[in-house]
């Protein structure tokens, strides 16, 4: 983290709201990265603590922590533009506590038709209490830009290119030429189908029940299989890696060598890509793993934001 001025205000953000995390990177801080959850339970200020309106959320790690008193973006699709205010809050509220943000944000969403509906959830003047303190908050988007596009901002890319981006509710299909985008497909099978398989075929497992899909996530983002200190998934998650992989993304994997054929490097970029063993197999069909495929996007949208400021002023 830079020096920041105590009587600073005004902070260019990139705000990454996806379906399994939320990303929120303010310039001069370290990046905030917590689990799409919202809790409405009753507990002390913990980071992610907001209250509201009235109302007092939390979101985050400690959501998760309490159970299954939560919502979460991946629940509904239009949870990622309603709830983003509350989120983005929630996120404000794992920061070292300021009197007043005014933050100046770049946002990326998965169908930027809703570009105009989520700039009037989030543009505004609010004040929450954040983790306990009272808090000025303003909010102005700048820019609302497709999901992935953030990751891309400041690379070299090559004249042709063609880019999936394994998220947690999407799988995003991209295509450029010469930088610009030609091709922005969703494809709504992202990493929640496969472990929603994985809880229904781990009952034999868990004593007849299903598997809570916050667990499997959590062991699965930590890089292993070790659902809890008794139960080790692998076995589960292999073979249920293979059926996610032939029913649902070998479509838009063939689609992407085909592109590779014709000439274009192909890139990979979120969560998915770190799955245990699947990055593996994604190197070996030609795809680059770009560094911190999780952050990257966040990472792109605050260079975004700064480079709107800049040219602003």
């Amino acid at each position: 983290m830079t020096n920041i001025h105590t009587l600073q205000k005004i902070f260019p953000a990139g705000f990454d709201n996806g379906y399994g995390s939320i990303k929120l990177l303010v310039d001069g801080f370290d990046v905030v990265r917590v689990p799409s959850y919202i809790s409405s339970v009753d507990m002390e200020d913990v980071p992610g603590r907001v209250v509201f309106n009235g109302t007092a959320y939390t979101v985050g790690e400690s959501a998760f922590r309490t159970g299954y008193h939560f919502e979460r973006n991946t629940d509904s699709n239009e949870n990622k533009v309603n709830n983003a205010l509350i989120t983005l809050l929630g996120a404000l509220a794992h920061l070292p506590h300021r009197k007043a943000w005014h933050l100046k944000l770049v946002v990326s969403l998965h169908d930027v038709g809703l570009a105009s509906e989520l700039k009037q959830v989030l543009n505004g003047e609010y004040q929450p209490i954040l983790a306990g303190k009272v808090s000025e908050v303003k909010i102005e988007v700048l820019k609302v830009v497709p999901e992935g596009m953030g990751a891309l901002f400041g690379q070299q890319l090559p004249p042709k290119l063609t880019v999936l981006d394994f998220g947690n509710g999407t799988t995003l299909y991209s295509r450029y030429s010469q930088g610009k985008r030609e091709v922005h497909t969703p494809y709504p099978t992202g990493v929640e189908v496969l472990i929603e398989d994985i809880s229904q075929k781990m009952k034999h497992l868990n004593g007849g029940k299903i598997g809570d899909p916050s667990k499997i996530r959590f062991c699965l983002e930590m890089g292993h299989t070790r659902y809890s200190r008794d139960i080790d998934i692998k076995d589960v998650y292999s073979a249920c890696l293979k059926d996610w992989y032939e029913k649902y993304l070998k479509k838009v994997v063939n689609l992407t060598l085909d592109a590779k054929h014709a000439g274009d490097e192909i890139w990979a970029i979120g969560g998915g890509c770190l799955l245990p063993g699947f990055k593996k197999l994604l190197e070996k069909n030609g795809f680059r793993i770009l560094d911190n495929p999780v952050e990257a996007n966040a990472f792109g949208l605050l260079e975004m934001a700064k480079a709107i400021v800049k040219k602003n002023t």
